[in-house]
């Protein structure tokens, strides 16, 4: 596969229409409550929540046919990670699905998860959120009230976890049930193209603190060798028609 130059740089176009869709409304939110400009961490919150406002829409419309193969298959409880505004739980099979729970430390996508979930049909005792990253196995867990899961979804997540490798095997340990289930969409390191593979470093130093994930992630890697998987399958992403 040939990598042209506007492989090398569609990075830089798509960070400069990103922040440009995000600045504004960003400050506004600021301006009309000056006590975020002393909270980095809450005004960091507001800024993701815009830029997946912006862009949530499409990045769903963009993995639909492969969500749409790859979701009807959760089981039992439900636990998505970094669930953002809870786009994927309209392709989960609520014949089969018992409860949803979205993973998403940024309160500010909480209500967009709250509507979404409703509008997908499922009811409001079947809906929860857990405010905390994924590293907080300890947090999630009692939120969870000691319970495990019967499936675990990463929707375009795990790039984004910190320590990811181990976060990932600590959470297959800790909150998924013997004989669970992880299901997960995610891009991932170019290992057959080392050119793309060098852009995907390059740019990532830009990527990651704007829109909170590693391009150069070997993700793959890290849930093959999380656990002795019973069963396992792993392909590209499905053409869309």
């Amino acid at each position: 596969m040939a990598i042209t130059w506007f492989d090398r740089c569609a990075v830089v176009v798509d960070l400069f229409v990103i922040i440009k869709a995000a600045t504004f409304p960003t400050l506004r939110a600021a301006f009309r409550k000056p006590t975020l400009f002393f909270r980095p961490r809450t005004l960091r919150d507001v800024f993701f929540e815009n830029v997946w406002a912006f862009m949530g829409d499409s990045v769903d419309e963009r993995g639909a046919m492969t969500k749409r193969d790859l979701l009807p298959r959760a089981r039992g409880v439900v636990l998505e990670l970094g669930a953002g505004h809870g786009h994927n739980c309209k392709y989960l099979d609520k014949t089969r699905v018992t409860k949803y729970i979205a993973l998403e430390p940024n309160p500010y996508m909480h209500e967009k998860i709250v509507e979404n979930a409703t509008k997908a049909g499922f009811q409001a005792s079947q809906i929860q959120i857990i405010g905390h990253g994924a590293e907080k196995t300890a947090e999630i867990l009692e939120a969870l009230n000691g319970g495990q899961v019967d499936t675990l979804v990463s929707i375009l997540t795990l790039c984004g976890i910190p320590n990811t490798e181990e976060t990932l095997k600590r959470m297959i340990k800790d909150l998924l049930k013997p004989g669970g289930q992880l299901l997960f969409y995610e891009h991932v390191r170019c290992d057959p193209e080392p050119t793309l593979v060098w852009w995907q470093t390059f740019w990532t130093f830009l990527w990651e603190p704007l829109v909170g994930c590693r391009l150069d992630q070997p993700t793959h890697v890290y849930i093959e060798r999380a656990s002795e998987w019973d069963e396992r399958g792993v392909w590209g992403k499905l053409p869309e028609e």
